[in-house]
This record gives C-alpha cells, structure tokens and sequence, in this order.
C-alpha cells in the first residue's frame, strides 16, 4: 500500500510539473498499462521521461551527482529541483510507451532469470563500497544485469548498452565493472559529455584543466576507450610495482590519476547507486 501511494505520489507531482501535452501523454500510458506489472513499467517510464528530458547538462550532472550522494533515484531529485519532464525525447518515450530504459532494464531481468534457472545458488554481489575498497575484485554479474542497472539509475544515459563492454574488460584484466562503469559515469557525466559523445572518451583520458578538450584522446569507440583504460589503470594504479601504485583503490589512485578531493568518493558512490540498481535475485 505505501509503494502504492508513493507511486501516485510522484505520478501527481510529474503531472503537475509537467506540460499539458506531457500530461495527456502520460495519462494515456497509464491507462494502457493497467496490472501489477505495468505499474513497474509506467514508474520506469516516468523515471526515463524525466532524465531524457532534460537539455541542461549542467542540471543533470547536479542532480546525478546529488542522486549518486544520496543513494536515490536521479528522478527524484528532478522532480525535487522542479524538473519540467517534457521536450520533444520525453513526450515521445511517454507517447509510445516504449522508455528508453525499460528495454535494458527488462533485458536485466531475463538475463538474471536465466541464471538464476541454471545457477539455483546466484547471488549478486553484496558489498558497499567505500574509497578504501579493492578495485582488483572481479564482480560476478552479467552485461545486461549492468546495463539494467545504469538505466535505472539514468535511463537517459548513452552508457546503456556498454554493460557487456565493462564486464568483460573486468574480468579480462581482473577488476571491478562496477568500478569501471562508475568511473566513466562520473567523469562523462553519465556518457554525456563531449569528450564522452564526439572523441568517445568517457574517461576523459588524455585531459587536463589547462586543455580540457583538445588534448583529450579520441578513440574509434566507446568499447575501445574502455578496453583501452582498464589495462592502463590496472598496471599503472592497481597493481604493486606499477608507475602510480600506493593501494588498490581509489583513495590511492586519486591523488596522481584525478587531483580532485571529489573524485574517490564520487566514483563510489555511483558504485553504491549501480550495484543498488542491479536486478538480483
């Protein structure tokens, strides 16, 4: 009954933040949605239209980076902010009933039924991370469980679809995908960037704030810029005896790869909201 209410609740308040068209539209996906399972589909819906929505980067990366702190949904710090959940992305995602992110999140749960038919015992990974934790431990979920878990977290987010990228970069050079997706999240803002969409360098590999752009590396694609970083950082930071190794994390490798006292405890942080967000059994 509370999940209940607190779903209209937010129905109300996109309803109100909304435009009238993005009303209508809405409304008209609700009402075709009907059953217990629709309810789930019609709040990832809602949750998608709100990030898509928005074309003010620098308020998505607000409200990514307060979401992230928080350990809640970027939705509800939107729609908190006074978010107006329209544009021409939204209405269309409402209009059709075919969110961006209900396919990678609905590719989640199948690929987690699947395994948890053959793989009775499966359980994801059951960890908090924090600044101090080991980056070199590999995590035992799939590409579409990942993938799920970035779109529930930002449905709008380019990164959906590179879940198979990360976890096989993971366990190829003996790290965390979580980590990996994280950082790429954080430091492209959820895929956002420009470095991330036209040099597709969702690192920002290569920049510096003297020449934040141009000298970034571009690469030919987004999996090539991960399968390029995750070897990088793993002989260089993460591993004893490598040019910036102090500890196996991200307190360690702050102070060299980053210098922003944000950085460590922004990265984990979006670990957290990832492996919150990843279907489970």
């Amino acid at each position: 009954m509370k999940k209940s209410l607190a779903f209209l609740l937010i129905v109300v308040t996109l309803l109100t933040a909304c435009s009238e068209s993005s009303r209508a539209a809405i409304g008209s996906w609700l009402r075709d949605s009907g059953g217990p399972a629709a309810a789930e589909g019609a709040r990832v819906a809602l949750t998608a239209a709100v990030e898509a929505a928005q074309t003010n980067v620098p308020r998505a990366q607000t409200a990514a980076a307060a979401a992230a702190a928080t350990g809640g949904p970027i939705a509800r710090t939107l729609v908190a902010e006074g978010a107006v959940a329209g544009g021409t992305l939204g209405a269309e995602i409402l209009a059709t009933g075919g969110p961006i992110a209900g396919t990678a999140v609905a590719g989640g749960f199948d690929a987690l039924s699947t395994r948890a038919a053959q793989e009775p015992g499966y359980r994801c990974p059951a960890v908090v991370y924090d600044t101090n934790s080991d980056l070199n431990v590999v995590v035992d979920i799939s590409g579409a469980q990942l993938d799920a878990a970035i779109a529930a977290s930002v449905p709008g987010s380019p990164l959906i679809g590179l879940g198979g990228a990360f976890v096989d970069a993971g366990r190829a050079y003996g790290l965390s995908a979580y980590y990996l997706a994280a950082h790429a999240a954080w430091a492209s803002a959820w895929g956002t960037s420009a470095l991330a969409t036209v040099k597709n360098n969702p690192f920002g590999y290569g920049a510096t704030l003297a020449c934040p752009y141009d000298c970034a590396v571009p690469f030919n694609s987004r999996e090539e810029a991960i399968n390029f970083i995750a070897p990088l950082v793993k002989a260089d930071y993460l591993t004893p005896g490598g040019r910036f190794y102090t500890t196996p994390t991200l307190a360690g490798m702050e102070p060299i790869f980053s210098g922003d006292p944000a950085w460590a405890e922004g990265i984990s942080s979006v670990m957290n909201l990832l492996r919150q967000n990843t279907p489970c059994p």
